[in-house]
């Protein structure tokens, strides 16, 4: 069983177009949910914490510290979740680049330099292994099962399972070209193929895929939560919603934003979603709609930890960060 470091967050922020801000209220957006009390301006979403983080390149891994990875820098900084304030920075990282993860008591970070997967002992900030694994530019995404890491490697997308007791490559499997996102849940591997406008199901144990399933065209991005497998599909701009008992789509959720990518998690009982023009979205899997449509300049890059959501502002070099509690109470006017 894979053991996140205790009591801290890592935040990886990668880059994405537009970055969350709060400067000014937008104009009012031509897409989006049109149902009365869903659009509410960004701008009205009091944050908890905007913390600034200098050169910020990456996307959030949650413990109870936040490790954001400044760009040109070969370091990661560190951010105590409970005073929201920054601490010093681990440094000497090859390149950090791509989707972090924090697992077996350690966090793993591709390093775009090298081309390697760095183990990284979250109190000490030392490089335990580094894992040789031919990682090809930022888009390098890793997950954890119980057992193993998964990394997709290159734009071929080769799925490469590393063995972390002895920090080696054991296998390495052929998808098919551009998938983009990896999930462990369910007991079971998620992997999102926009290209093929599949969301594929593979078996750990046997590093077979045993179900292709078709959702709404262009799956990029993928959550678990309320007993589903959820994807982000950017062409329409639709969330569906996988059954994994019936390898099925069996909900459809309409966001009215076409031809975007971006972030989907799960926490606090509800699937949240961003994208550039709507920071946040809070979809009940209760009615499997749309409640809270956040409209405002930014968005696209998110991640939920720690009971809160956080938001990278790439371009204004922050991380914002919000209480679920306060974004449902905060209503239309």
């Amino acid at each position: 069983m894979h053991l996140s470091v205790p009591l801290s967050i890592v935040l990886l922020l990668l880059p994405a177009a537009g970055a969350a801000t709060k400067e000014k209220p937008a104009a009012a957006p031509k897409t989006g949910v049109k149902t009365p009390g869903v659009q509410i301006p960004f701008a009205n979403l009091k944050n908890e914490a905007q913390i600034a983080v200098a050169g910020l390149s990456g996307a959030p891994v949650m413990t109870m510290m936040a490790f954001a990875p400044q760009k040109g820098t070969g370091a990661l900084l560190r951010i105590d979740a409970k005073t929201n304030k920054p601490g010093e920075a681990i440094s000497g990282l090859d390149q950090p680049c791509g989707q972090m993860v924090s697992a077996f008591r350690s966090l793993w970070v591709p390093g775009c330099g090298k081309k390697g997967l760095q183990r990284v002992d979250a109190r000490s900030g030392k490089v335990s292994a580094t894992v040789q694994t031919g990682l090809a530019g930022e888009g390098v995404i890793v997950a954890a099962s119980e057992d193993s890491l998964w990394v997709l490697t290159d734009s071929r997308t080769n799925l490469i399972r590393i063995d972390p007791e002895g920090n080696r490559v054991v296998s390495e499997l052929r998808l098919p070209v551009g998938c983009s996102a990896v999930l462990s849940a369910e007991s079971a591997l998620w992997i999102a193929c926009p290209q093929q406008g599949k969301v594929l199901r593979l078996d750990p144990k046997t590093e077979v895929i045993t179900n292709r399933i078709e959702t709404a065209a262009g799956p990029v991005a993928l959550a678990a939560g309320a007993g589903s497998i959820w994807a982000l599909c950017k062409n329409e701009g639709k969330v569906s919603r996988i059954d994994p008992k019936t390898n099925k789509v069996s909900a459809t959720v309409e966001l009215g934003v076409p031809n975007a990518e971006g972030s989907l998690e799960f926490g606090e009982g509800s699937v949240w979603a961003s994208v550039p023009g709507f920071p946040v979205m809070r979809i009940s899997p209760e009615t499997d709609k749309v409640v809270q449509q956040f409209a405002g300049e930014g968005g696209g890059l998110m991640r939920f930890g720690l009971g809160s959501i956080w938001l990278a502002d790439v371009k204004g070099g922050q991380l914002l960060r919000f209480d679920p509690k306060r974004i449902a109470a905060t209503l239309a006017e």
